[in-house]
């Protein structure tokens, strides 16, 4: 029943009741399904709701067309708060386990109904990116009975009736009707800006667990006037629930300003709100005790929801506009999260999360439609709107400065553009040049390293180009990384092009070279490579490539001289030198030769390349017959050939001998293959008869 002087509340044809004990509470709470049916409030949040609720716009009924997914109870001192939420808002109620909440928040949006003591960092920590998980957390079970009614009250009417307001303090740029930057975001400027109150707040700056700091001051947490009463220090375990210095009496952590300046959380008006900073999502058990906690703190106001970073983070500065289009354009709370956690995640400069207090399954604007726009090969225009605008047809970027904000999905191929709410003015989008810092990482660096390791071998060759190569790839990729216009995005993805093809250039140079040195001595590929060795033979034979007999013994080599790799020798005491060069070699090479031929004649050498399954791979190739002057043969030729993953081909050379000159015997022919910079040397004996 009503506690003693406590006159229930008409509004949205509901009747709001104060009720003075969990048990009558639960009472209600079993009605609240039906249209008619009255709203408890556990007595001790009565009056601060009440006081809420007279300065808050409200629906003038209830609909359930706002609410989305499912409601979790994973502490049962609030199963009867979340048993009023699920039944008024028409969705299932289930008991279960934080962790079965969150695996089911990856398929729809889900509110898990609790107290601080049951999120923990652990727990707010193991909440997957893509989950569209709200924690619907308050200090008492009483605060979350108001924040239950605030929430179907004002929370579908908030978006309707006010207006929206973002602020960024940690970045400079002029500050705009709805917008406040970098020196601007006072305590005293957010205050003025928010006025009677806004729908949706969005601010970014640095951040540390109680306060999110401002220009003179911050957004502070601390949920009493009076400093907490605490126990000693010494009594605090670990790195859990200390209290802070405001705590202790001792003024706020920030010694350039005092308590009484910042901007306390209770006083922000706004009905949904991100705060990107970071180590703000304060539950139970954090490093500073729960009583300063911005999110919850908030939620005990007027909030109904509150959006902010755990951990460190970083990149993606317009996560909070973000967030707010997309609830703009219609997306319940959970999904807008979880878009703006792949959209962080997906960003290579990122990191860190947005967590989300508040119910996950309610969408702001129900009305609101996501506007689609698909990019041709000519590009797309984003026209001005509140609401973000999905871009379909490949990574896009704008093609002005001061153009659409797009930010990539995690599919890889959409992305959300942002104009009116990131301050942007509406403009074309163009195709972005693809990410190539994997190509980079996997492939192109290794291959650089390679090359210039056989110059410490004793390969002779211009190794100056590899510096070259290497500092322009890697400005390419600082200016792609940098581009925010669509014609720097493709010169940085062009120059890049051109260092790899200077790198191929130069791999089959070298290749040339080695061949033209083969074609001019006796001597093999090993024995140009720089002395002393420090040598390891294989305990066990190898199956000689070229007889087949099981007589070739590897021996392992590093030239001692130098900081190359190790290299491989396999030597068959038949055939005497079959292999030499990279131990580490994934491309599979097969020589095809006749087994005889008459002298003068043309012959075909053969060379069967397959590429690894998994990566595509430049070939250089090349062969020679050893000292081709002097025994009168000719052969010496390169190609080079670009191989896709798994990709099988063949490449061939003609060779000629001198029907008169040449004599009948057999001479060593030799075929270089390198492999995106690992080189190796097949030798095969090649019998020329009469």
């Amino acid at each position: 029943m009503p506690g003693a002087s406590q006159e229930p509340l008409r509004l949205a044809g509901r009747t709001v009741i104060p009720v003075d004990t969990a048990e009558a509470y639960l009472r209600y709470a079993r009605d609240a399904g039906r249209p008619d049916a009255a709203l408890p409030v556990l007595a001790g949040d009565w009056e601060r709701l009440r006081t809420a609720l007279a300065a808050l716009p409200t629906v003038a009924r209830i609909s359930r067309r706002p609410w989305h997914g499912s409601v979790f109870v994973c502490d049962e001192e609030y199963a009867a708060v979340a048993e009023t939420l699920a039944a008024a808002t028409g969705r299932p109620l289930v008991h279960a386990p934080f962790q079965a909440a969150l695996a089911h928040g990856r398929t729809e949006p889900v509110t898990v109904v609790a107290g601080v003591s049951a999120v923990t960092p652990e727990r707010i920590a193991a909440i997957p990116s893509d989950a569209r998980v709200g924690l619907f957390v308050t200090r008492t079970p009483a605060a979350a009975s108001a924040l239950v009614v605030r929430t179907l009250l004002h929370g579908p009417a908030a978006a309707e009736s006010r207006p929206d307001l973002s602020f960024d303090a940690a970045s400079a740029g002029a500050s705009a009707p709805g917008r406040l930057m970098g020196v601007h975001v006072t305590p005293e400027a957010l205050r003025e800006a928010i006025g009677p109150g806004v729908a949706m707040l969005t601010g970014r700056s640095h951040a540390r667990d109680c306060v999110l700091h401002l220009n003179g001051g911050g957004i502070c947490g601390r949920a009493f006037e009076d400093p907490v009463a605490t126990t000693g220090l010494l009594d605090a375990a670990g790195f859990r629930e200390h209290p802070t210095s405001c705590q202790q009496g001792q003024g706020c952590w920030r010694a350039d300003v005092e308590v009484g300046e910042h901007l306390r959380a209770a006083e922000l008006r706004a009905a949904f709100t991100v705060l990107d900073g970071c180590r703000l999502a304060v539950a139970g058990e954090g490093a500073v005790r729960a009583d300063v906690s911005v999110p919850l703190t908030m939620l005990e106001n007027s909030a109904v929801a509150v959006t902010v970073g755990t951990g460190i983070r970083k990149g993606v500065p317009n996560a909070g506009p973000l967030f707010r289009a997309l609830t703009r354009a219609g997306l319940p709370l959970g999904e807008a999260l979880a878009e703006v956690n792949g959209v962080i995640d997906t960003d290579p400069d990122a990191m860190g999360r947005l967590v989300l207090f508040g119910d996950a399954g309610l969408a702001p604007v129900p009305e609101g439609t996501v506007h689609r726009v698909r990019c041709s090969p000519d590009g797309a225009h984003i026209p001005a709107r509140a609401e973000a605008v999905l871009v379909e047809g490949g990574p896009v970027i704008a093609e002005d400065t001061d153009g659409p904000v797009v930010l990539t999905r995690p599919d890889g191929v959409s992305c959300w553009a942002l104009t009116t709410a990131a301050g942007r003015l509406p403009g074309r989008v163009a195709a972005a040049a693809p990410r190539f810092d994997d190509v980079w990482a996997g492939r192109v660096s290794g291959w650089l390293d390679r090359l210039g390791m056989l110059e410490t071998v004793g390969v002779a060759g211009d190794f100056g180009v590899l510096d070259t190569v290497r500092k322009s790839a890697e400005q390419a990729l600082h200016g792609h990384a940098v581009a925010v216009r669509a014609d720097e995005s493709r010169a940085a993805a062009a120059a890049f092009d051109e260092a790899v093809r200077e790198l191929a250039r130069f791999q089959t140079r070298l290749v040339a070279g080695e061949v033209d040195w083969i074609g001019t001595n006796f001597s093999g590929y090993a024995d140009g490579w720089r002395r002393p060795w420090v040598v390891t033979t294989d305990d066990e034979l190898r199956t000689c490539p070229q007889c087949g007999a099981r007589t070739a013994a590897g021996h392992r080599v590093r030239p001692a001289a130098g900081a190359a790799g190790e290299l491989l020798h396999l030597i068959c005491s038949r055939c005497g030198d079959v292999l030499a060069g990279s131990r580490d070699f994934d491309v599979e090479v097969e020589v095809l030769l006749p087994s005889e031929v008459r002298r003068g004649t043309e012959f075909t050498l053969g060379v069967v390349l397959t590429a690894p399954a998994d990566r595509a791979v430049y070939v250089s190739a090349g062969a020679a017959i050893s000292n081709e002057p002097v025994v009168h043969c000719k052969l010496a030729a390169t190609t080079e050939v670009e191989l896709r993953p798994g990709e099988r081909t063949t490449v061939e050379f003609t060779g000629t001998s001198d029907a008169r000159l040449t004599r009948p015997d057999q001479h060593p022919l030799r075929v270089v293959v390198a492999a995106d910079g690992a080189v190796r040397c097949w030798t095969r004996a090649l019998w020329l008869r009469a």
